[in-house]
């Protein structure tokens, strides 16, 4: 395992029991493949008590070279719910879209009894919802968090 000293405060999500980023899935895989791709624990990279995995050795050394380039959107939560609620949601690692060299994450399952993908009204008006993001993350007193599941449900109505 190799250890960076950069901050990752600003990621705030997805960790699981042993602090492992985005359930493992590889970073560099959604730029360079546009994919998401599980990694390997073998291919770990620890950056401030977190860790990510990655699919290739070439992966890897391009997130040790530069990771503040690989490192999501929206603190790694989902980028409808910062833009459009003010609320960190939990994302699925699966449900993403890579846009000029940014990556977003959403959250996809129940809420509010239905089924949410934020991914979809994401799409519509994604200019709009990645300016309004990056404002409300510039003032992160109204943002606040909430619990997530290990269901990865987030059936709380804001």
């Amino acid at each position: 395992v190799f250890a960076l000293f950069i901050s990752t405060a600003s990621f705030g999500q997805s960790l699981n029991t042993k602090s492992v980023a985005l359930d493992g899935y590889d970073l560099v895989g959604y730029f360079v493949k546009n994919q998401a791709i599980q990694g390997s624990d073998k291919l770990s990279v620890e950056v401030d008590g977190t860790h990510f995995y990655f699919s290739s050795v070439e992966n890897q050394k391009a997130f040790k070279a530069n990771p503040q380039k690989y490192m999501p959107e929206c603190g790694g939560f989902c980028a409808m719910g910062v833009a459009g609620s003010n609320a960190k949601f939990p994302v699925d690692p699966e449900n993403f879209v890579v846009t000029n060299g940014k990556l977003y994450l959403f959250y996809n399952g129940p809420y509010k009894g239905q089924v949410f993908n934020g991914k979809e009204p994401w799409m519509k008006d994604e200019k709009n919802l990645i300016r309004k993001a990056a404002v409300k993350l510039n003032n992160t007193d109204t943002v606040y968090l909430f619990a997530f599941f290990w269901q990865g449900t987030a059936d709380k109505s804001i």
